[in-house]
This record gives structure tokens, sequence and C-alpha cells, in this order.
């Protein structure tokens, strides 16, 4: 049965993956405030004023929803404690930005816990996903600029503005940690395209996928609902068709 288990959880990765679910953002774990500016270069550009927070958020998508922590990889649109909107479960993270990889190293290595009562480490985490995001740069560091703003070294790309927020150098040096450690990762991740909400401003954000704990990086926690659902589907047929010989086989 738990080979079985295994071959659905594949099968999860091609069904959900094609599949658009929705996820309800049920709160922020973390109320740091900051005004971040950016510019990818490619016609989206921007200043805000927006918190430095991990989600909790709830995916339902047909099946079993799950509740999980999570960040968003998401500058170009907002999102608002109770909305739910659509979004796509892919696995590409590590393809589908420049830095795609360091991205998902910062969240699996500093970003996974409920951060509820570490705001200064989730500002931190949430700052570095943020500036990893941008295409047109490839962060390495980040500190204080004359001007008062945080950077790594081209505030036109990138910049974070922590008011009078006494955890501010704090937050820039873990930040610059988590960008230093990230840098020459090769780690695979998945997560929710909010693109099919639209593109509205207030269309909701995009958010990453947690890996599921002892599988490869590359299945992650919903698409291996998916494969639960199917799997589930496939027992119910054979306990209707009567029983039959099985067997066990040894999970790689």
């Amino acid at each position: 049965m738990r080979i079985l288990l295994l071959t659905c959880l594949g099968l999860g990765v091609s069904v959900a993956s094609a599949r658009a679910g929705s996820i309800t953002l049920n709160g922020f774990n973390n109320n740091t405030p900051a005004a971040v500016a950016f510019d990818d270069g490619a016609g989206h550009s921007g200043s805000e004023n927006t918190l430095l927070a991990q989600f909790n958020v709830t995916f339902n998508g047909g099946g079993t929803p799950s509740t999980f922590n999570t960040f968003s990889v998401d500058l170009f649109h907002t999102a608002t404690a109770g909305q739910t909107y659509a979004v796509t479960p892919r696995g590409d993270l590590a393809t589908a930005f420049v830095n795609g990889s360091r991205m998902a190293y910062v969240f699996q290595n500093f970003g996974l816990q409920d951060l509820t009562n570490h705001a200064i480490q989730a500002a931190a985490v949430q700052v570095a996903l943020w500036d990893l995001s941008l295409n047109n740069h490839n962060p390495t560091s980040f500190g204080l600029d004359a001007d008062g703003t945080y950077s790594s070294g081209d505030e036109n790309v990138f910049s974070v503005s922590f008011g009078n927020n006494a955890d501010a150098s704090q937050i820039a040096v873990l930040t610059a940690q988590y960008l230093g450690a990230s840098i020459g990762a090769v780690t695979s991740g998945g997560w929710l395209d909010a693109a099919a909400a639209g593109n509205g401003m207030n269309r909701g954000e995009s958010v990453l996928l947690q890996p599921v704990p002892g599988a490869s990086s590359g299945l992650m926690v919903i698409l291996g609902i998916g494969g639960l659902a199917v799997w589930g589907r496939w027992r119910g047929r054979l306990a209707a068709a009567g029983p039959r010989s099985s067997r066990r086989l040894r999970p790689r």
C-alpha cells in the first residue's frame, strides 16, 4: 500500500499542477511595517506600505483543505486578511524566477517554522524573498544606504525603509545572512501562482509551497494532497470490485 501511495503522489503532481484551486489568507503571523520600493525593469515598479510578515493560508483544491505557513513572492500585487483567491500549484520555482533556487533555499532553511513569535526573522525572510524575486538583479548583500533606506546596493531596483523601527538593523543583518547563505543554491521548490486570479492590483499574492517532510523537494504538500485524492478514489474502486490479492513492495 505504501508504494501505491508514493505512486499516487507522483500522479498528484501531474494532476494538481495543472488544476487551479484557491487559497484563503487566514491572517498574518507578524505585523512589522515597512515601505518597499521596487522596479523589475520590465514594467513593474512602485512603492507601497506593507507588512513584512509570514502568511497563514488554507489551500482548497477540491479535496481536503490544507492550512500552512508561507511567504509572498509577489511584489506586484496585494492581499488582505480573509481574502480568498484562485491559485495554480506549480513545482517550477527554480526556473520560474531567475533566483528561484535561492528563494527555495531561503524559505526551506529559514522560513518553514511558525514564526509568530519571531517577527525579526519573519521580516528578514520576507525581505530576502522579495529581493530575490526581482529578475533584473542578483542580490548578495543587504545593508544601510546613505539615504537611510536599506538595499542590496542597487536601491533603484529594490529598497526598504523601516521607518523608526528599532529592529531595523537586526532585520538587515539577518537578511544579508540569508542572501549570502543562498548563493549557489540548487534547491527545488514549489509555489502557488496567483495569475489564475487575474492581474488586478488587489487580486492576491503568489506564495510558496511547503515541501512534504521526508519526500523529495519537488513534491510539495499541496501536490501530495492531490495524490492522496487519486489514491483514495483508486482504493474505493478496488473495494467496490471485491477482494484481490495484494503484495508489499519496499518504497525507495
